[in-house]
């Protein structure tokens, strides 16, 4: 078992896990419950998001006050009958966070902040066009269960391959189309916004939600901004990893 947070740092809230599986070969789904909560969960919103901090990792020798490193992730599902929160990660790069979850036992604990509403469309458009790769899956699936019946949804979703693909659960009118890499890095096909160019773009007024690497999601939001009119109230757009950085998965 994993030193508990507490002994690292005083927490603004504490999640102990309870379970943890493979939802695919690169995506570990977290399964907790609340020890001691931090802001209370808006039951109504579809995304929400918590601030997680793994235990301090100080080498020998090391002071103790430096602020711990956090990472932010999309609750995947939360039951407010029995507790229990979901968090998907996706197992990239080499950071403090990943580490954690690959290491972490049944009733380890760990420190967060939140929840907090984030990156919610409106779901009123005549339709909506989702792009996103594998950072910003959990987030669009969990908008597509919340999404109305009959909604006209567009969704292109980059992943490693065909390994990775999941399925989706959503009452909209779906057109799903996965994109796989297929070895190249993550952050370098520019396949989502060739795809987004190259779609038959959809009548009335639209409304574009974008995540992942921020030079992708920059060029699909100018694209669908200076040439397809999608008007800036409408664009929900969010840079979840630079390529290059630490911790990003290419």
């Amino acid at each position: 078992m994993l030193p508990s947070v507490a002994e690292t740092h005083t927490p603004n809230g504490l999640l102990r896990l309870i379970d943890s599986e493979r939802v695919t070969p690169t995506m570990l789904r977290l399964a907790f419950v609340v020890d001691s909560p931090h802001l209370p969960f808006e039951l109504s919103c579809p995304n929400q998001v918590l601030r997680l901090s793994p235990p301090a990792e100080l080498p020998d020798g090391a002071t103790s006050g430096a602020r711990p490193p956090s990472r932010t992730y999309t609750i995947r599902r939360y039951d407010a009958v029995s507790g229990r929160l979901e968090v998907d990660v996706v197992l990239h790069g080499e950071g403090p966070f990943v580490r954690w979850a690959l290491a972490a036992d049944k009733h380890d604990t760990i420190a967060f902040t939140g929840p907090r509403p984030h990156a919610v469309p409106s779901f009123d458009a005549d339709a909506l066009i989702m792009v996103s790769d594998e950072t910003g899956l959990p987030a669009a699936a969990s908008l597509l269960e919340a999404a109305p019946a009959g909604l006209p949804v567009h969704a292109f979703i980059e992943i490693a391959d065909a390994a990775e693909e999941q399925q989706l659960t959503t009452a909209a009118e779906l057109s799903l189309r996965w994109l796989h890499r297929d070895g190249a890095p993550a952050g370098t096909t520019v396949s989502l916004e060739n795809a987004v160019r190259s779609m038959d773009w959809p009548a009335g007024r639209v409304e574009l939600w974008v995540a992942g690497e921020t030079t992708e999601v920059r060029a699909v939001r100018r694209f669908a901004a200076s040439e397809r009119g999608v008007a800036r109230p409408d664009i929900h757009a969010y840079g979840y990893w630079r390529r290059g950085r630490a911790g990003s998965p290419g």
